[in-house]
């Protein structure tokens, strides 16, 4: 090491040994250290931070919540939300009768249905010394009232799909904390099976025309974007794509459809996707969540038992299964995955028992999910989930016969919707629309509340087709 004495003896011309000069040339290095992570040596104390002004987004943004953004919305006046409808303008009997004779009286049929208004927020917290710093991205209250609104609107927007308000224990008599979703909303018998094989053009014409024969207009389509471009895929090699011509460019995105019942809107959304889990891997995600199960029971029902297993990618094979626990403030991790031997026959069923953790915990199950492989996946490969349901043996029971799968539903696919987007027939009622409230200051911070309270009403379940198992393509 070189003293300071050492440095004394240059003679002012940069001539000196080349210990010297190689000891002056590593105190003045600018270098690549960070100041306070590995001592701010050499020259990088005396280095000025360079921080760039704009904040970078690497998550969602607004132009990605597509759903809440096109349905029509409409104030609510009371927690209770009930509407009428007029079902039939009369029955099916004859209206021709003989010359100068009466006719049957007939009668409207009306029906009143009943929606239950639900509560979204979140809690924010600004510590006062915060407020006071300089801040490298502006009024640092502002940007989080901005992130709280952008994770309120993924919440609305996931559930505006899936929600579902059986989803709590001793459901019907504790009514689920969630609306129910287009998914639960929609006549069962306006479902079409897409069996696993990706989207096409024959499958949207098919439940267009369900919309149609139900008296509706379809207008949108609802899709992931996997799907979408999947079906974009299986487009371009048709040729059926007119398009004009730009140099260079090659591809089209795919903004509607032409079908026999009119023009039809694509409204992908990232967030009508698939929900998976890896057993092993996969953490809960709250800490207030249930305990995860103990172990899933899996056994196989080979024979006529009512079950569809011929499906792409779901069909005859081994299964892996696994559990998780759910309340209102997150999900358990997975149980380890058990396996069902296999299915040799079409109509094989697999019954599924779940054990409850012994430990119920501070914070009880509210529901189950159940998750499978696709056909050949292992115990630690990714498991898709099929199927959700609350019970009344959920809490305090060491075992909970929970599901009889009968591959209605395959894992690794998509759900696609499509139907008629006008406030007669599909709307948003919010009692309080999208809100902050501030708490009171109880020590050296503020904190405020973001708020939304409404409820999706379906009032023509039957001019809205669901297009389950939508497969994924593999060119």
């Amino acid at each position: 090491m070189v003293s300071l004495k050492d440095y004394e003896n240059l003679d002012g011309f940069g001539i000196g040994t080349s210990e010297q000069v190689a000891e002056l040339n590593k105190a003045l290095a600018a270098g690549y250290d960070i100041p306070g992570t590995s001592g701010g040596v050499s020259g990088s104390a005396l280095r000025v931070e360079s921080l760039e002004a704009s904040l970078k987004v690497v998550t969602y943004q607004m132009n990605h919540i597509r759903f809440w953004q096109k349905i029509p919305k409409l104030p609510a006046y009371s927690t209770v939300e009930e509407y009428n409808r007029l079902t039939s303008y009369g029955s099916e009997g004859g209206a021709f009768t003989p010359e100068g004779e009466l006719g049957e009286y007939d009668d409207s049929t009306y029906s009143r249905q009943v929606s239950l208004v639900k509560y979204l927020q979140t809690v924010r917290k600004i510590t006062h010394p915060m407020t006071l710093v300089r801040t490298a991205h502006g009024d640092v209250i502002g940007n989080e009232v901005k992130n709280g609104i952008m994770w309120l609107l993924r919440k609305v927007e996931e559930a505006l799909f899936n929600g579902n308000n059986t989803l709590r224990y001793n459901y019907p008599t504790n009514e689920g904390y969630e609306f129910p979703g287009i998914k639960a909303q929609i006549d069962a018998t306006q479902i079409v099976d897409c069996l696993g094989d990706p989207l096409t053009e024959d499958v949207l014409e098919t439940a267009s025309n369900q919309v149609v024969e139900s008296f509706g207009l379809p207008t949108d389509i609802l899709i992931g974007t996997r799907p979408l471009a999947d079906l974009a895929k299986i487009m371009f090699p048709k040729e059926r794509i007119v398009v004009p011509f730009k140099e260079g460019q090659i591809g089209v995105p795919l903004n509607t459809f032409a079908s026999q019942a009119g023009i039809l809107a694509f409204n992908p959304s990232i967030f009508l996707r698939k929900k998976y889990v890896t057993p092993g891997t996969t953490l809960a995600t709250s800490t207030k969540a249930p305990n995860a199960p103990t172990q899933i029971a899996v056994t196989t029902n080979n024979g006529a038992n009512g079950g569809a297993w011929t499906k792409t990618n779901n069909g005859h094979g081994t299964y892996y299964y696994t559990a998780t626990l759910n309340n209102r403030y997150g999900e358990s991790a997975p149980c380890t995955a058990a396996t069902n031997g296999s299915i040799t026959g079409d109509a094989d069923s697999v019954t599924l028992t779940v054990r409850n953790n012994a430990t119920i915990g501070t914070y009880a199950p509210d529901w189950v999910n159940i998750y499978r492989t696709v056909a050949g996946g292992g115990g630690t490969s990714v498991h898709y989930l099929i199927t959700q349901f609350a019970g009344t043996t959920i809490v305090g029971s060491a075992d909970h016969t929970a599901y009889t799968d009968l591959n209605s539903i395959c894992a690794n696919v998509h759900d696609v919707y499509l139907g008629e987007m006008t406030p007669q027939v599909l709307i948003f009622k919010q009692l309080a629309p999208m809100m902050k409230m501030d708490l009171a200051v109880i020590e050296p911070s503020i904190r405020w509340l973001q708020l939304l309270y409404g409820v999706m009403q379906l009032y023509a379940p039957k001019k809205w087709v669901r297009i389950k198992n939508v497969g994924e393509a593999t060119i």
